[in-house]
């Protein structure tokens, strides 16, 4: 654990205990004034009040080729002992405020800075597996209850906790899905339990009966799941769970992830659009938005009544 532990606080990252936090280089460039994230783009959500943070910052089912953590290093089982959704949240602020004060003397615009020490929006994402966290229920009952808009992310391999999430006009529920079938599942994404493929599936029937907000995102690296098989693959997904939105994205190579793919992996924007199109017109989903330096684009199930933006 205290390999794991230098390892990330190298990255800047601020921990505790099984919790994490870390600024993302969005939100820095948001104080800088130079630009938002994908996210403020497309759903709204206030980029320099962004906490992006985990409850299971070590602690992770996959070791997927594409994460930009040292998941070789993570563990898989839990621990027995853990902290209570209200002691991370106050403690993870503080330490989020430490990583942020170093842009006060800096930045410009005064107003913004002191709004971004008071995040109004959570990412539970950031590093690990958040539903491996036994109490990931409270903790986002505990947030919609106080921010503006809150988002977990999941591999889906953890699928018993999904149907105890309860819909939130500020809550957005994410699931990861970067492999089209099993084998390649099994390759890009490698699963430490046998039934990972299966468990991944039952999360998408599960996100089909949702009734909050639901998004798949899809990360495309290049020749190994951008295809038109691949394509037919992730197309038996989204039907199968049936979001609001798909996101179709490039693999960023950052941080380890770049020892074990490189930059060569990772496709171009026109490439990502691509992909997303063919999407669009071999499905229910029209295209809707794009965000080019983040190599993204946004499409929205035509069924759907709910808005992009959060009001």
């Amino acid at each position: 654990m205290e390999k794991i532990r230098k390892e990330l606080e190298k990255k800047h990252y601020k921990l505790f205990n099984h919790s994490g936090v870390q600024i993302c280089e969005w939100t820095k460039k948001s104080l800088r004034g130079e630009g938002v994230c994908y996210k403020e783009k497309f759903y709204g959500i206030n980029c320099h009040r962004c906490m992006q943070f985990s409850p299971s910052v070590v602690f992770c089912n996959l070791r997927c080729l594409f994460c930009w953590c040292p998941n070789e290093l993570f563990i898989n089982k839990f621990p027995e002992k853990i902290d209570e959704p209200e002691e991370i949240v106050k403690n993870l602020i503080e330490q989020r405020k430490k990583l942020l004060s170093g842009f006060g003397g800096s930045v410009k615009n005064k107003k913004k800075f002191k709004e971004s020490l008071e995040p109004n929006h959570f990412a539970i994402s950031l590093s690990g597996e958040p539903t491996l966290y036994k109490k990931i229920v409270e903790l986002v009952d505990y947030l919609t209850e106080r921010a503006r808009t809150v988002f977990l992310v999941t591999n889906g391999i953890n699928p018993d906790i999904l149907p105890k999430l309860k819909k939130k006009k500020n809550f957005q529920l994410y699931l990861s899905l970067s492999a089209p079938e099993k084998e390649k599942f099994e390759k890009i994404c490698r699963p430490t339990e046998k039934d990972g493929w299966d468990k991944l599936n039952k999360s998408l029937e599960i996100v089909n009966k949702f009734k909050g907000r639901r998004v798949f995102r899809l990360t495309l690296i290049k020749d190994l799941n951008d295809s038109d098989e691949d394509l037919k693959g992730f197309l038996k997904l989204i039907e199968k769970g049936n979001p609001d939105f798909v996101e179709v994205k490039s693999y960023m190579s950052l941080g380890y992830s770049k020892k074990r793919l490189g930059d060569e992996k990772m496709p171009d924007f026109e490439e990502v659009k691509k992909f997303a199109l063919k999407i669009s017109k071999k499905s229910n989903y029209k295209y809707e938005d794009e965000s080019k330096d983040s190599r993204i684009v946004l499409l929205k199930n035509k069924d759907s009544k709910i808005i992009n933006r959060f009001e």
